[in-house]
């Protein structure tokens, strides 16, 4: 997805049309909205760039992800192309404002960009090209094959946002997708930006090279203590490791409403500090030294890989299922050293080694699964001990010292 969450440059499209009618109605008049059905000659959507839409054309950005879907779109387009606009669901256009010329059939369009459609956009566009690299072919004079198109005339930026998550519900689009284009994800990136220069998360399912959002939110998730969570039960502790969608959707939810609920706020303000943090943490712990000479199956009978070795032995990776519940633990650790102010403070009597040891004694306890480990309460509320026993002896010494 290529959109910039409303910041477009000025720019006006004509398209050639076959047939249009004005579908506008009273509900739409009444919200400044126009609407239009046309009959585009095939060649006139190539036109149209998909800046609004939630996910560009996938394969363009891996060949390896064509679908079925794809296969008979194309399918369509080489065997049976005068039935495309039959078989086809039609394309979904936004534009900030049109101008129709019936005398010559054209309708041109302000900051068009299609919102539902891409897929067919880039498998029209594709045999396109194969026929135009084809020295034996021409183009033909008349159109090859027709589509059809709603063109929505939305003055409001942010409403053209709304639509096109609402028409790509069916479609199955991902919520990261939603939760890029509703700009739900700047300030977490900005954060991450801050500390970690260069560094990209996925922001649309068709993001490429980028590191998974989800997965920030879920490490995050493990270190918000129950002071911010306002929650200290097994299904809120379990929620990062069994719903990383879960987690997204509150991010969002927090997103939405911290202006108004200061519990969601505070949620929400501490995942945006926190998070280049978790992503560190993680790290730490997945390539741990500690993890060597445990003997550890690098695979399971049960429960997937627990970890990963190179050539040379050495543990290079370690299962989310005996990482989580670690970084969970580590809540403990997590102090607000002034309002709004998070950080993750390990004290000097902790020992990683002896975290490790302890995280390897519940795995084995849990029959060597990493799965069920990852879903255990048990095993985080066990790993919590050790870092808060610390806390307290901490908290005792400070006191008796007073």
């Amino acid at each position: 997805m290529s959109q910039t969450n409303g910041q477009h440059a000025s720019k006006s499209v004509q398209l050639v049309y076959q047939l249009i009618r004005n579908t506008t109605s009273p509900d739409e008049i009444e919200t400044g909205v126009r609407s239009y059905v046309v009959n585009l000659p095939a060649q006139e959507i190539l036109k149209l760039d998909t800046e609004d839409n939630l996910r560009a054309y996938i394969p363009e950005h891996n060949p390896k992800r064509r679908t079925r879907v794809h296969d008979a779109i194309r399918d369509t387009i080489l065997e049976y192309p005068q039935r495309f606009i039959t078989r086809n669901s039609g394309f979904a256009i936004t534009a900030h404002d049109a101008e129709v010329n019936d005398k010559e059939k054209t309708i041109s369009l302000v900051n068009p960009s299609i919102i539902n459609g891409a897929q067919s956009q880039g498998e029209i566009r594709r045999w396109f090209s194969e026929l135009v690299q084809d020295p034996n072919n021409q183009l033909p004079e008349e159109p090859p094959f027709h589509v059809r198109a709603q063109i929505i005339v939305e003055p409001d930026e942010a409403q053209v946002v709304e639509t096109a998550i609402a028409r790509n519900t069916a479609t199955p689009v991902k919520s990261i997708s939603q939760a890029g284009a509703r700009g739900h994800l700047e300030e977490l990136e900005k954060s991450i930006l801050a500390v970690k220069p260069g560094f990209k998360i996925r922001k649309s399912e068709t993001d490429e090279n980028v590191y998974d959002t989800r997965k920030i939110l879920q490490y995050t998730r493990l270190l918000m203590p129950p002071s911010v969570s306002e929650k200290d039960s097994s299904a809120e502790v379990l929620r990062p490791y069994k719903n990383p969608e879960q987690c997204l959707t509150d991010f969002s939810t927090w997103f939405d409403i911290k202006s108004s609920d200061e519990e969601a706020n505070r949620k929400y303000n501490f995942t945006v500090q926190m998070a280049p943090i978790a992503i560190d943490e993680y790290h730490f712990w997945e390539t741990h030294p500690a993890w060597n000479g445990q003997r550890i199956w690098q695979d399971t009978k049960k429960g997937g890989r627990a970890v990963r070795r190179d050539q040379q032995g050495k543990v290079i990776w370690v299962s989310p299922g005996l990482i989580f519940p670690i970084l969970g633990a580590l809540s403990e650790f997590v102090v607000e050293k002034s309002q709004g102010n998070w950080d993750l403070i390990k004290p000097k009597q902790f020992k990683d080694t002896e975290m490790v040891a302890r995280a390897v004694a519940q795995f084995r306890a849990l029959d060597s699964d990493p799965m069920q480990m990852g879903r255990s309460a048990g095993a985080y509320d066990a790993l919590r001990i050790y870092p808060s026993t610390i806390v307290e002896v901490i908290k005792d010494m400070a006191d008796s010292n007073q």
